[in-house]
């Protein structure tokens, strides 16, 4: 689970006003602060140095699974995600992204992917909207599986492990112990996995003072991210 790499991502919350002053401030000291649209996940790209993501970029490309975002407690705020530490908004730090050398011992059977999304206190959590995949984003989700190597043909295996490598991040069945604390894992390979960004940004799991979790497909076309490698998810404190 050790960092490698020069990689890293500063994530904050703010509201608005705040994200805007931020990004006057910035402006003003002749930094050039980038507005995330269509997809929040942009900002990962290691070419990005600081970006912030208003919060209807969630409504956009990935409405369906900013569902999860619309229905925590981030709703509502801004996002931003720098390459370097922001002095002025460092109390709204809420993680730093690595990379890690971690492997996983093993990943999800089909039949423990089904427990962990059926069990009765995370159902309760999913918001309505996830449920609701229509056929072309359904023909996207396997499209993007195969570009990442993929030969399943059923978006129902997509959509299961979607859910349950969400799960696995709200109540964990597949995590490493370290220093008496669980870190949880993504159970599948990239192609299989969903919104990554809710776990790396803190919508989901941030309970954990550690993750490491697996960029999604989205992630690896629009971020640029390596497929399949882990990244660390710490809070703020550890750093």
């Amino acid at each position: 689970m050790k960092p490698t790499g020069e990689y890293k991502k500063h994530v904050y919350w703010l509201a608005p006003e705040e994200a805007e002053q931020l990004h006057e401030d910035l402006k003003e000291q002749g930094m050039r602060v980038s507005t995330a649209k269509g997809v929040v996940c942009t900002p990962l790209d290691e070419m990005n140095r600081i970006s912030i993501v208003p919060a209807h970029v969630w409504n956009e490309t990935c409405a369906r699974p900013g569902s999860w975002y619309r229905k925590s407690d981030r709703k509502g705020l801004s996002l931003v995600v720098s390459s370097f530490d922001v002095e002025s908004i460092r109390h709204r730090k809420a993680a730093v992204i690595t990379r890690s050398d971690f492997v996983p011992p093993r990943g999800a059977t089909l039949q423990e992917k089904k427990e962990m999304a059926r069990e009765s206190g995370f159902e309760s959590l999913i918001p309505h909207e996830w449920g609701m995949v229509s056929e072309r984003e359904q023909r996207i989700y396997l499209r993007w599986a195969a570009r990442l190597g993929s030969d399943v043909k059923e978006y129902s295996f997509l959509f299961l492990t979607h859910t349950a490598n969400h799960a696995n991040f709200i109540d964990p069945r597949f995590f490493l112990e370290h220093n008496g604390t669980r870190v949880p894992y993504s159970i599948d390979v990239s192609a299989h996995i969903c919104s990554c960004c809710l776990e790396l940004f803190q919508v989901l799991g941030s309970q954990h003072r550690r993750k490491l979790v697996r960029p999604c497909p989205g992630a690896v076309i629009f971020a640029r991210l390596k497929p399949d490698g882990y990244l660390l998810v710490e809070s703020p404190e550890l750093q």
